[in-house]
């Protein structure tokens, strides 16, 4: 029996459950997202609506055809080769339509800040709010260093590694353009050209508000580390680099978000105290690639820990909006007035009181009668409201998960690959995207050097390292990122665990020395040191 809730119950048909997760877990594309972020850090958190025509494509090609910069591209010839370099560096096309039939514009590579005059990409359903959370993120990190005016500083932030060569002009910044000055790179150049013919909307939205997340060890690593990299890295870099280093980034904190959220949501619910600090991830990352080695055995075995981790958030991130929304009906209802993570709290101490587990019995009744009667759906439903030694709450809670089960869990594990990199060249997860088996943590060089970069920066976030012994390194892995390179997690510990841990150790310093980071003074482990990957303004 495939049972699924009464479309009619639309509030319980929703996957949606901002009073743990801040997002919604589906799948999502980190370059497809960047323009929305640029956006944002220019418009001072606002965005605007677009009026581009995603079928257009060669009417901006002519428009781009006919621009007075442009020489050398006469004839069919010539737009023939401008189409192709237009479409190869710089346009990202997408298959729209019910049956995905139809190419049209998707959005533009990250190329250059001015990217969003383009009003591409034209849906940011697709973003998951993770754009709005990684803005309201980065905001939160520069108020708690008691800015003024945090807008006006993302701005020069975003500006200073991303803005070469651009004129973003004044509010509403709808029209930014090349400053006919700088020197920019050709397909960067070519961009800010073709971007001249898109008309983009004068009107920006509301200013968003300030963050206010659930599970706060889950989020402010996002806004903290973006800081750092675009601070201390971003004008250092070229704006290639800096793109390449900030979607691993945003990737890895979008991966783990729902992995830190759902341990201390679950502890909460078992009345133990939630990970205060540090990162609890433990993800042994594998650096030997020997398929069925014992490096390879422990990646594979966190991944499918992992997934679970995940399976079980689904129910109780269903069982956390429950509890909050029964408690509207409470006789006094209460106020959650508070911060949403002391919100969090007080909803999850309601996961015993009987009156919210009366109001649960009761929604579980009207699902019974929304059902077609005598259906196999109606009868379970029935079933299990009348089966003993169950709680209202649990009853209620078995039935919900049950109809929703199939597609929330299948987008949770879309935003885990995803969000993993696995289709990206800077991805943590590696493997074949349909083959669940095959997944392992084993980062790319990007994702490597982005990490490794930011474990150079100091615990104050103002400074860098230029060397680091490789002991510290490990251990700023582990504590800031939760990523496990020389011995095995707690939960898989064992002597052969531990060889392949020292097997990896070994893959792992000789990756370092194929990246031009490593110093080595001698076979002794305290004499081994790190050093920068790339160049720091401090």
């Amino acid at each position: 029996m495939n049972f699924s809730i009464p479309k009619a119950m639309k509030d319980l048909n929703s996957l949606q459950t901002e009073v743990v997760l801040p997002v919604e877990l589906n799948d999502l594309d980190v370059d497809r997202m960047l323009t929305r972020i640029l956006e944002m850090a220019v418009k001072r958190g606002r965005t605007a609506g677009s009026k581009t025509d995603m079928g257009a494509y060669t009417n901006y090609l002519d428009t781009l055809l006919g621009h007075s910069e442009l020489i050398g591209f006469e004839g069919d010839r010539g737009r023939d080769v401008l189409d192709g370099w237009v479409r190869s560096s710089i346009l990202v096309e997408e298959r729209a339509g019910l049956k995905r039939d139809r190419v049209v514009m998707g959005y533009l590579r990250p190329l250059t800040i001015a990217s969003y005059r383009s009003g591409l990409p034209k849906n940011s359903s697709r973003n998951r709010k993770a754009d709005d959370l990684l803005y309201r993120s980065v905001s939160r990190v520069i108020e708690s260093r008691g800015s003024s005016n945090p807008t006006k500083e993302i701005d020069e932030l975003f500006k200073a590694t991303f803005g070469s060569g651009v004129d973003v002009g004044v509010a509403p910044w709808a029209d930014p353009r090349y400053d006919e000055a700088e020197t920019v790179d050709i397909d960067t150049l070519l961009a800010l050209r073709f971007l001249e013919g898109f008309t983009a909307s004068q009107k920006n939205g509301r200013e968003r508000a300030k963050a206010d997340p659930p599970v706060p060890l889950a989020v402010d690593p996002l806004g903290r580390d973006v800081v750092a990299l675009l601070e201390l890295y971003g004008p250092k870099m070229t704006v290639g680099e800096a793109y390449a280093h900030l979607s691993a980034l945003i990737s890895l904190r979008l991966l783990q978000l729902p992995l830190i959220s759902a341990r201390t949501v679950r502890a909460l619910l078992d009345n133990e105290p939630p990970p205060a600090d540090g990162n609890p991830c433990e993800m042994y990352v594998d650096f030997v690639r020997r398929k069925g080695g014992g490096s390879d055995e422990l990646t594979a075995q966190c991944v499918l820990r992992d997934l679970e981790i995940m399976r079980n958030l689904f129910r109780d991130r269903l069982l956390i909006r429950s509890l909050g929304d029964a408690a509207g009906s409470m006789e006094t209802a209460p106020a959650f007035d508070g911060s949403a993570e002391e919100n969090l709290q007080a909803i999850v101490d309601l996961k015993d009181n009987p009156e919210i587990a009366t109001i649960l019995r009761i929604k579980l009744k009207q699902i019974e009668d929304e059902l077609e009667a005598g259906s196999d759906e109606q009868l379970f439903v029935r079933e299990v409201r009348l089966s003993e030694g169950l709680t209202g709450t649990e009853k209620f809670i078995q039935v919900l998960v049950e109809g929703l089960r199939k597609r929330g869990l299948e987008n949770q594990v879309k935003w885990f690959w995803s969000t993993g990199g696995i289709t990206k060249s800077y991805g943590l997860l590696s493997g074949t995207q349909r083959y669940r088996p095959s997944w392992r943590y084993a980062p790319s060089d990007e994702a490597l050097t982005t990490l490794l970069c930011l474990c150079f920066v100091e615990p104050g976030g103002d400074r860098t390292l230029s060397e680091l012994p490789i002991h510290d390194l490990l251990k700023r892995l582990h504590d800031r990122f939760g990523i496990l390179i020389d011995h095995p997690p707690t939960d898989f510990d064992s002597a052969s665990a531990r060889a392949g841990a020292a097997e990896n150790l070994s893959a792992f310093t000789q990756r370092l020395k194929l990246l031009g980071c490593f110093r080595g003074l001698s076979d002794d482990f305290n004499a081994q040191f790190v050093t920068r990957p790339r160049a720091a303004v401090r």
